[in-house]
């Protein structure tokens, strides 16, 4: 009689987005590595690895694949689009939780270990970095505001994002809300922004998780600094 074995449960689905990052994707993928390691060891988690070339050039691909090493998931795709790269990894899970990464960006170390800590008494809202380390074509801090406290303004969200794409959450609420596909030729190249828009208007909590940090690129030619450079008037609210 054959026997036959239960796929073993997966605790933190890890989706990696690469592009056309090329060698500056070698410290994301050791960055995800590095947060795996320390969130198995520390607190014995079940992480996957799966790994989504969006229209990725051969250099990024081997990059990825040698830093990343054995045991990854690799999706290839043809969506020119980073949200609909990440709907890919999300169709594709098998964790109970979900945790972004883009193909030039870093986490800190103890990202994925303390998310899943604070996850387990807020499973209900979607996770964040407490800050954000902008480089590349522009420096900056971004810090993450609480929209449960009293700092957080629902209005200011209608004019300008409060959090990014590099979050953590259950995957039942990102298959719930899939991210938009973005539209430059309208303006609309935010797509983090209207999933945040999105998903605060319908009652989940965006939080961010202390002492942690993220690693932010900001580069010349991305969707994003596209659809600035149209000077369109970008409203993220028409959610048809």
């Amino acid at each position: 009689m054959n026997e036959q074995t239960e796929t073993p449960e997966v605790d933190i689905s890890v989706i990696l987005t690469g592009h056309r990052e090329q060698v500056l994707a070698g410290p994301s993928a050791r960055s995800a590595r590095e947060a795996i390691a320390y969130a198995e060891t520390h607190l014995g988690l079940r992480c996957e690895i799966i790994l989504v070339l969006d229209r990725s050039d051969v250099i990024t691909r081997d990059v990825l694949l040698a830093g990343l090493s054995a045991g990854v998931r690799v999706i290839e795709t043809d969506e020119g689009d980073p949200g609909q790269a990440r709907n890919h990894g999300v169709d594709a899970s098998k964790g109970r939780c979900v945790a972004f990464l883009d193909g030039d960006d870093l986490w800190s170390y103890n990202w994925l270990t303390a998310a899943w800590t604070m996850g387990l008494s807020r499973p209900d809202a979607v996770l964040h970095s407490n800050c954000n380390i902008v480089f590349g074509d522009e420096e900056n801090l971004w810090w993450h505001v609480d929209s449960e406290d009293s700092f957080f303004d629902p209005g200011y969200l209608a004019w300008a994002n409060y959090w990014d794409s590099m979050s953590f959450g259950s995957t039942e609420i990102y298959r719930r809300f899939p991210f938009r596909r973005n539209n430059l030729k309208l303006g609309f190249g935010h797509e983090d922004w209207h999933w945040n828009c999105l998903t605060y208007e319908t009652g989940i909590p965006h939080k961010p998780v202390p002492d942690t940090v993220h690693f932010k690129r900001r580069r010349e030619g991305s969707q994003m600094a596209q659809v600035n450079a149209l000077g369109a008037v970008v409203w993220p609210l028409g959610l048809n």
